[in-house]
């Protein structure tokens, strides 16, 4: 399993801890470089009106999340190490979720 797929299988726990800590942005960093500096987290309210448009998708947060994490995946598709931080502008930014290898994996 790659690093995403290992994301997009634990996303109801992370729907549950970005419930919980209710960070207005996510910044997603890959192998140590950051591809997206500020992604919106959409609230749940605004997911249910999207999702009332014939052909929207993501009528949950959850959905949301795992299209996210695909459409990342399709741009970084062996990514050894990604992190999620939680970031409220303008500067506050704690982690949030990462998966990288194993020690043993990386000494290899």
């Amino acid at each position: 399993m790659n690093r995403w797929r290992t994301l997009i299988h634990h996303a109801p726990q992370l729907v549950e801890k970005l419930q919980r800590v209710n960070p207005p942005k996510l910044r997603l960093v890959v192998d140590g470089r950051v591809v997206y500096w500020a992604l919106q987290v959409p609230k749940e309210d605004d997911l249910a009106a999207h999702a009332r448009w014939p052909g929207m998708s993501s009528p949950s947060l959850e959905g949301w999340l795992v299209e996210m994490l695909t459409r990342f995946e399709h741009g970084w598709p062996q990514a050894e190490e990604v992190q999620l931080l939680a970031f409220w502008p303008p500067d506050r930014l704690e982690p949030f979720a990462r998966v990288a290898p194993k020690k043993a994996e990386a000494g290899r």
